[in-house]
């Protein structure tokens, strides 16, 4: 069974759950996705525990009963066994989310320069501009601030009430990466440093590449 339909059969299972339940579940099931183990093996290991809990709930037990009282450390047990997750996979989880940005990036600044084309006297128009030292570090930035915020979704899968502080830096650690770059981009515009000017239809075939290759990572990844 592929992982995706594992997923779904997850899904199907888990309206059995009592609501006690099914939080409780549901926080753990955010714990192991956010871990460091390969797709297969967290959806196998997901679904054996649902299965384990339906099966006590019929007992009349809860989570808690089932897994002990502190169950970010039995996740922290079950994670311990299984192995990691695969340079391919990490890569595609990270790169389908890049790729589908730098695919809007530049298919909006060659939409851009297309629209600007049509208002300039002087025609043709410059191209589309882009700067290889922009792209590098909003790519870095991207990057690291994705795995900020999947560390912090894992220490927040089991806040039942998140106050102001947790809603602040969850909303922090993704407000904060995203503002840089597009920071960074309005900077560079405006002081170009390793700026190279692209003619439009390069600028289209290279949004054209990022969005198929988002595609490809995107199916690759746990997310599809």
């Amino acid at each position: 069974m592929k992982p995706d339909e594992m997923a779904k059969m997850n899904n199907e299972k888990r309206k059995l759950l009592t609501e006690e339940n099914e939080l409780a579940y549901g926080n753990m099931l955010v714990y192991i996705r956010c871990s460091n183990v390969p797709e297969r093996q967290s959806e196998e290991l997901l679904l054996e525990i649902l299965d384990h809990l339906l099966e006590s709930q019929k007992e009349g037990k809860n989570a808690y009963d089932v897994f002990g009282e502190d169950l970010p450390a039995y996740c922290d047990e079950l994670i311990a066994a299984l192995p990691q997750q695969p340079m391919f996979e990490k890569f595609s989880t990270i790169g389908f989310i890049i790729s589908l940005l730098l695919a809007i990036q530049f298919g909006v600044d060659t939409i851009s320069a297309v629209i600007t084309s049509f208002f300039q006297k002087n025609y043709p128009t410059e191209g589309v501009s882009f700067d290889i030292l922009e792209t590098t570090l909003s790519v870095i930035i991207l990057i690291g601030g994705l795995y900020i915020i999947l560390y912090v979704m894992k220490g927040f899968s089991f806040k039942f009430i998140m106050n102001w502080k947790s809603r602040i830096i969850f909303v922090l650690s993704i407000s904060i990466p995203f503002g840089i770059s597009v920071l960074l981009h309005m900077y560079f515009k405006k002081y170009p440093y390793l700026s190279y000017n692209l003619s439009l239809w390069q600028g289209a075939l290279i949004a054209l590449f990022f969005y198929i290759l988002y595609k490809f990572l995107f199916k690759a990844s746990r997310f599809q």
